[in-house]
């Protein structure tokens, strides 16, 4: 809710309640006003107390009142304590058999009228004129002409206009400020919430979160070559498909929870209450949803193949944010990385260097997050760099893994590979992003990136033995590599499986100035290689570990196709 909207609200609840007191003074001293007090001018002060006695009914009356009115106040039933005031009305019509209170009749009508709508407002009128003309009917008789009766439906008239004027004020200015309000708050196009609106929410819910101690999950996710339709259908085209996947939102995502168009082509979903597997569970029926938008329209059959689709990315606090500040910026890394490494996927934010902060002791935390942020200006510098260490990462894990080892060993060597390129912020961009063969000294500048990575953990007692990792992962099991020359194993087991996981994801990866080969090229590169770069054991491993899993992905395939 916007600032303004808490503002207005809390301005009309001060007005309600005002009123209500107002009211409630009125009907007081009206009340106190047919009592007979029998008040002396001369009164001797020993009287008082026969005073209180004999007028203890309605001073017990007018301190209950007072008691009443602080009471519904403070329940916020005003609404509940006008209708009682109705009906209080018309008891002490009956009691004192005159018509002297029926003019309070006017302030709960129009009230009602105000607050709640138009049609309830007449209602209410109508029901007190009959009411009215009723008591009059049975105190004065069904003879006529009856100056009362004719009083009571005069007024009821007078009523019944109030509650259609004030009432229908009240219905445009609320249709009014709800029209305001969408416009404030809603995507034109895609009838989603908005980027402003999103960001006031999102601050609302995270601090109801952190106070209910509750999980609070956000997705951010993107159409898939979008550009690609703009530029072959059009950007009506693209409209109609924004304006589309809106309306599966809307469909999908309900109160708590809500959809924002976060710009262009990119949507956020908070959810607040899930955790993140909930979260995972609603991300994909939702990419399901769209996907099978996607497929019904036949516009999109005549893209070329697997040319639209859906990449997510997910965080969740506090599983993945201990205050919830970053955690945009987490679900934001998520989809950057799954839109880096292979589309069309949920990627929930994982970042092997947050299981570093157990282990670290308080000195070291701030040099974590320094290396967290360099990695990202690394990113920044190179393109290629970003999704290059998380698949070397994956690559090195799972040969870590066949390799028997221990799962401490797995998580340096993950740290590793995560943190093998780090050295390249010493490095020029324009060496980073060459597209033509390097000079000599530009190669030789490139090449001291292991020795400054390696450096540059020295102060992370933690990372002590992840060093060596860093340093010689382009050592070649000959002897032929760098910084050291050094050869077979007496290269770190570490080192000699990043080198391969690197060396894998480079052969595969499309670079400025080379094609990528395919996966089953690459591995008889390895194979081939195996003795001269690469440890001919691992490289065998390596080999049988990525075929296996390219065979199962093309069964997979052809299972789906059938």
């Amino acid at each position: 809710m916007n600032d303004w909207q808490k503002e207005r609200d809390i301005n009309f609840n001060e007005l309600k309640d005002t009123v209500y007191l107002l009211c409630c003074i009125l009907f007081t001293v009206a009340l106190l006003l047919k009592v007979n007090w029998n008040i002396s001018v001369n009164q001797p002060f020993e009287n008082i107390f026969v005073f209180l006695v004999e007028n203890f009914v309605p001073i017990n009356l007018f301190v209950l009142a007072l008691i009443y009115s602080i009471v519904i106040v403070r329940m916020n039933s005003v609404s509940t304590g006008f209708l009682l005031l109705s009906t209080l009305v018309f008891v002490l019509m009956a009691i004192f058999n005159d018509s002297y209170f029926r003019e309070l009749l006017i302030i709960p009508v129009a009230y009602i009228s105000f607050a709640k709508n138009k049609a309830f407002g007449c209602f209410i009128a109508l029901m007190s004129g009959i009411l009215l003309c009723i008591g009059d009917l049975l105190s004065y008789g069904f003879e006529f002409p009856n100056g009362h009766l004719e009083a009571s439906l005069l007024f009821t008239c007078v009523m019944f206009i109030c509650a259609w004027l004030i009432g229908g004020i009240a219905s445009i200015e609320r249709e009014t400020r709800g029209y305001l309000l969408a416009l404030a708050n809603k995507d034109g196009l895609t009838e989603t919430y908005n980027h402003r609106f999103f960001h006031v929410y999102f601050r609302q819910m995270l601090d109801e979160a952190k106070g209910s101690n509750s999980p609070l999950s956000l997705l951010i996710f993107d159409i898939d070559y979008f550009k690609f339709y703009n530029d072959t259908f059009g950007h009506l085209s693209g409209d109609e498909v924004l304006r589309g996947v809106g309306q599966i939102l809307q469909q999908h995502i309900q109160q708590p929870n809500i959809a924002a168009r976060y710009g262009g082509d990119e949507f956020c979903i908070l959810l607040p209450g899930h955790n993140s597997a909930a979260a995972v569970v609603v991300a994909r029926k939702l990419k399901e949803s769209i996907e099978r938008y996607f497929e019904e329209n036949e516009q999109f059959r005549e893209l070329p193949e697997e040319k639209f689709s859906i990449t997510m990315g997910l965080a969740s606090y506090p599983e993945h944010s201990k205050t919830g500040d970053d955690l945009l910026d987490l679900a934001d890394q998520a989809l950057y990385k799954a839109k880096k490494t292979s589309k069309n996927k949920i990627e929930l934010y994982f970042n092997v260097l947050d299981s570093l902060k157990g282990i670290c002791d308080q000195s070291e935390l701030g040099l974590l997050s320094s290396t967290k942020t360099l990695l990202s200006i690394i990113n920044a510098k190179d393109r290629y760099t970003y999704g290059h260490s998380e698949r070397v990462l994956e690559y090195a894990t799972k040969l870590a893994q066949r390799c028997g080892l221990d799962e401490d060993e797995v998580r340096l060597i993950q740290y590793g590979a995560y943190l093998h390129d780090i050295g390249k912020i010493e490095v020029d961009i324009n060496i980073l992003n060459a597209t033509e063969k390097l000079s000599e000294k530009e190669w030789q500048i490139l090449k001291q990136h292991s020795y400054w990575g390696s450096e540059f953990l020295r102060p992370i007692k933690s990372l002590e033995i992840v060093r060596p990792y860093i340093l010689y992962h382009h050592e070649n099991y000959d002897g032929t590599g760098y910084p050291a020359g050094i050869k077979g194993n007496d290269i770190p087991l570490g080192a000699r499986i990043i080198r391969i996981a690197d060396s894998f994801d480079a052969m595969t990866t499309d670079r400025p100035y080379k094609k990528g080969k395919s996966y089953l090229e690459a591995c008889s590169e390895i194979i081939m290689l195996a003795g001269k770069h690469y440890d001919p054991e691992l490289s065998k491993l390596f080999v049988r570990m990525i075929e296996t899993e390219h065979q199962l992905c093309n069964e997979a395939a052809c299972s789906a196709e059938k």
